[in-house]
């Protein structure tokens, strides 16, 4: 549904914060 396709581009959004900082704290 399209619901669920926006938890998903969400978490995926979150997701690819989450990388791009811990990628800057090293």
């Amino acid at each position: 549904t399209l619901h669920t396709g926006l938890i998903k581009t969400y978490l995926g959004s979150f997701a690819l914060s989450i990388f791009i900082i811990i990628l800057f704290m090293y």
